[in-house]
This record gives structure tokens, C-alpha cells and sequence, in this order.
């Protein structure tokens, strides 16, 4: 990746000059937070800041730091701020993923929306549900409607494209629950969940997997031994798994594995839920892309379409799984949402992050400040400026969606993905009262939100580190909280000057 130019400093006179845009900063808070970006570790990185003060209204909005602000940088997971901020300003607060279920001919039509909740296991078991509840209803409801049985179970996912990974992924990772595939239908966050169970030394284990299905099949090479190593893999566009290596004796393993082409797993998945719930299937699962254009042309259903069951899942949902848990599918089932919506065609992801970059520009974003690539960050080919990032967390504080947006923020030393920050001593007292987003790939960190200041002025901030060494993410992110640690120290004074 090519550096850009980093950073101009001098100390005397107590006056600091940052490369960047805007007023200076405050002598001590220069100087402390060039303290911060002198460490060692740091000397290969190049880092950029942003900072504003935020006031009553957005007129009153002022910059209190800024360092080579305006350059944009690799983000990591730092894009999902701009695509859930993105999502709610186009589809507004009431909006709701809607999965359709019909009958017509005597097939079972699975129509999706590109809902990334679908039987996601982690997110449903806090209301009691499983990853095939829905389905199980849905079986219930064909059997109230005297069903026993039905031809073909079918799925249109043609809300999207059938592009399901991105070309500028990580490559070799795509078995990873963070690289999984996103489709207009998807179920349980694309990913297989195994339990391993451990019997005799040196015997193959046992495993169950849920959801139980034969979408997978399954080739059984792990053993019970004395390490914790188990491993899953696949190869890309297959899904012919293999459990392998080995698992002591003493508990379960629980790990996870991604599936290829999510709109036929959730079908198999579905139709096997039918079968073992009394509805007998006499066809085969199939998909059918035209099936959605064919029924939204139907101003009442009737005849022989019908409306067996809609799914719905409301956008504070998806927003929080993406913000706080900060899991990529989610970002990207939404990128592609707002792809549909805006294009009136498949989502894919040139039509999405041209979605992304317009309603930056709408939050006073240049278009020499951002490249956008996909919805996570997940792509190296995304870039975005710390100034980009801030003005998207300013357009969020004064809108009419402030609450709806910050309940989906991780909060320090609370929940999600800042729930273990700021934990060093001098540092705790920020725990609560910083509110955003952290990001990480391998050689990037970075972490934006809003902090409530000793002054009890709230300030947004996006701090960006590209090429940080390899295994230091922990150590950086402890340099991060030391910035916005000296930022907290200053703004009284900051507040005076503004």
C-alpha cells in the first residue's frame, strides 16, 4: 500500500503544527498525544485524527485536533459506521427486513430479503429461539392450513446478486466465520456450528452440527488426544467439510465453519425442517430468481399465489449485530439492501457502496476522501479518511436518528467490541463515556465513536493506524485510549478556546 505522507511536528513556544486541515491544536494536548505517537511500535505507521467538539446545534460543531485528517486510509471494520449510518438514513427507523413464505402450484416459495438475522444462532438464542424456530413455525402454519404436503421447496434471493464472496477478501480465509458468504436468503450468518464431542484416546471424535442438515457432508478425521486443536476446513465453492486434528478428553469443542451459496442452504435447511415436522416433499429444493418480480406485480395475492408467512426483522436489530458485534455478513447483507433500494435491481456491491458514498457526500464527505469497496471493511481495497468518518458521526448526532444510532454503538467496558477497552489503570474512568466502533485487520487498527467529556461536552473522533506491526493490535489499542485520554484532559481547555 503506498504511505502517505504522515506528519510534521515541532515542539517550542508551547505551538504544535500538524499536517492536516483546520485550526491547530492546543499546545498540551499536541504534546501529549505526539507522546503517544513517538513509541517505537508506532514508527512504521502512519496514523491519522480527527476530532470535533460537538455543541448544541451543528453550527456550533468545532475542530479540536487533526492529523493528516483529510487522507484516506484502510478502515477495517471502521466502514461499518458509514454503511449502518448509511442504512438508517435511507431506510429510516420503522423499516424491517421482510421474509415472504408462499404456496403457488403446490411448491413452497422461500422469498428473500436479505435479512443477515435469518436463524442466527447467537443473536436468536437471547429470545429462546433456535437456528430453524422460524421454520419449525412456518411447518405449523402450512399444517393450520390442512398442507401435508408440497412439490418443490423454492428460494429467490434475487433482492441480491449471486456474488456472494468479494474478489478482495482475504484470500485462504473463507472458511472463517468473518469471511462468510452473504446472499439475498441467508441462515444462521452463513456459517455450520459443530459440537465435538471427545471419546477414547486416539478414537475419532463424535460431532452433531446445527443445524442438523445434509447441505454438508462431512469427512471425520479428528481423534480425542491431549491438545485443543481442532480444526474445519473446505474447499472454496465446496461444501465437503472435514473435521480434523484433535481434542482432549475433558469437554466439548464448539467451533464453526462458513457454507458455500446461502440461499441453498437456508432452502435445504427449510425443506428438511418441513419433512421432520409432517410435511411430506415430493419434489426437490430448487432456485427460481423470478419469482419476487412476479408476485410485487400482484396488487393482492389470490388465485394460486398465497401467503403462508412473512418474517419480519426490524432495522435497530441488524444495526446493533452490526455496530456492537461488529460481524461482517451483516454489514454486507446491508450494503447490498441499500444497493436494491437505491439502483431498483439486484444489490451487488458496486450499486451498494455507490449507495455508501452518495449519503457521504450528502454528510459533507469530498469524493477524494473515500474508495469503497464492500459494506465490513473487510476489503483492502476499502479506504476512507479519519475526517470522512467523523463528519458521518457528527450527520448522525444532530439527525432526527441521534438515539437510534448511538443504542447501536458498542460503549466502553459495557458490551460488544469495546467491552474489554480502556481496562489499564489511569484509563478506567473513560468506561461508559466513550461510545463507537473499533476496527482491525491484520496491519490496521482503528477506532471511532464519541466521547463525553470531563467538560460534559460530548466530542466525535476517528483515530486510523495503517501498517502496525503484526500481533500488536493489543498494544495499539492501548495507545488509541491514551489518545483519547489526553483528549479528555484537554477539553476544558478546548472548550474555552472554541
Amino acid at each position: 500500500m503506498k504511505r502517505f505522507t504522515r506528519f510534521v511536528w515541532s515542539i517550542g513556544c508551547a505551538a504544535a503544527v500538524l499536517v492536516g486541515h483546520g485550526p491547530t491544536a492546543r499546545a498540551d494536548l499536541a504534546a501529549e498525544v505526539h507522546a503517544v505517537l513517538q513509541e517505537k511500535l508506532l514508527h512504521k505507521t502512519t496514523t491519522g485524527i480527527e476530532v470535533y467538539r460537538l455543541g448544541k446545534t451543528e453550527s456550533d460543531v468545532k475542530e479540536v485536533f487533526n492529523l493528516s485528517a483529510q487522507t484516506p486510509l484502510t478502515p477495517a471494520s471502521n466502514l461499518k459506521v458509514a454503511t449502518t449510518s448509511a442504512a438508517l438514513d435511507q431506510f429510516g427507523q420503522d423499516f424491517k427486513f421482510r421474509t415472504i413464505l408462499l404456496m403457488h402450484d403446490g411448491d413452497v416459495i422461500m422469498v428473500g430479503d436479505g435479512d443477515p438475522t435469518f436463524g442466527d444462532a447467537e443473536y436468536l438464542k437471547k429470545a429462546g429461539w433456535k437456528t430453524t424456530t422460524v421454520f419449525v413455525n412456518w411447518a405449523e402454519q402450512l399444517k393450520k392450513l390442512n398442507v401435508a404436503q408440497v412439490k418443490d421447496v423454492i428460494v429467490d434471493d434475487s433482492v441480491f446478486d449471486e456474488d456472494f464472496s468479494n474478489s478482495h477478501w482475504p484470500a485462504g480465509q473463507y472458511a472463517a466465520r468473518f469471511e462468510a458468504e452473504v446472499g439475498g436468503i441467508n441462515l444462521n450468518a452463513n456459517c455450520i456450528d459443530f459440537t465435538v464431542t471427545p471419546g477414547a484416546p486416539g478414537q475419532r471424535v463424535g460431532f452433531s452440527t446445527d443445524p442438523r442438515t445434509s447441505y454438508v457432508s462431512v469427512r471425520n478425521n479428528c481423534v480425542t488426544g491431549n491438545l485443543n486443536r481442532v480444526r474445519l476446513n473446505r474447499d472454496v465453492d465446496s461444501n465437503q467439510i472435514t473435521l480434523a486434528g484433535e481434542t482432549p478428553g475433558r469437554r466439548n469443542a464448539l467451533v464453526s465453519i462458513t457454507i458455500h451459496d446461502p440461499p441453498m442452504y437456508a432452502g435445504t435447511v427449510l425443506a428438511e425442517t418441513l419433512a421432520a415436522n409432517g410435511i411430506k416433499i415430493t419434489g426437490a429444493v430448487k432456485r427460481d430468481r423470478s419469482i419476487r418480480a412476479a408476485y410485487e406485480k400482484i396488487a393482492k395475492p389470490a388465485g394460486n399465489w398465497q401467503v403462508i408467512a412473512i418474517h419480519e426483522t426490524p432495522l435497530a436489530a441488524v444495526l446493533a449485530r452490526c455496530n456492537k458485534d461488529s460481524v461482517n455478513v451483516y454489514a454486507e447483507s446491508l450494503c447490498k439492501r441499500l444497493g436494491h433500494e437505491t439502483a431498483h435491481a439486484a444489490g451487488t456491491w458496486p450499486n451498494g457502496t455507490a449507495a455508501v458514498g452518495a449519503f457521504l457526500r450528502k454528510a459533507g464527505v469530498a469524493q477524494t476522501e473515500f474508495k469503497l469497496d464492500d459494506g465490513s471493511g473487510l476489503s483492502r481495497a476499502d479506504l476512507i479518511s479519519p475526517h470522512a468518518l467523523a463528519r458521518v458521526l457528527i450527520y448522525d448526532h444532530y439527525s432526527k436518528n441521534h438515539d437510534f444510532f448511538f443504542n447501536s454503538l458498542s460503549i466502553a467496558g459495557v458490551d460488544g467490541t469495546l467491552d474489554n477497552r480502556f481496562a489499564e489503570r489511569g484509563l478506567r474512568d473513560l468506561r461508559r463515556r466513550v461510545i463507537g466502533k473499533s476496527g482491525f485487520i491484520e496491519g490496521v487498527s482503528t477506532v471511532s465513536g464519541y466521547l463525553h467529556a470531563k467538560d460534559d461536552q460530548w466530542y466525535a473522533f476517528s483515530i486510523m493506524m495503517n501498517g502496525i506491526p503484526r500481533l500488536s493490535n493489543s498494544q495499539v489499542k492501548v495507545l488509541q485510549e491514551k489518545i483519547i485520554r489526553a483528549l479528555d484532559n484537554n477539553t476544558a481547555s478546548a472548550s474555552a478556546r472554541g
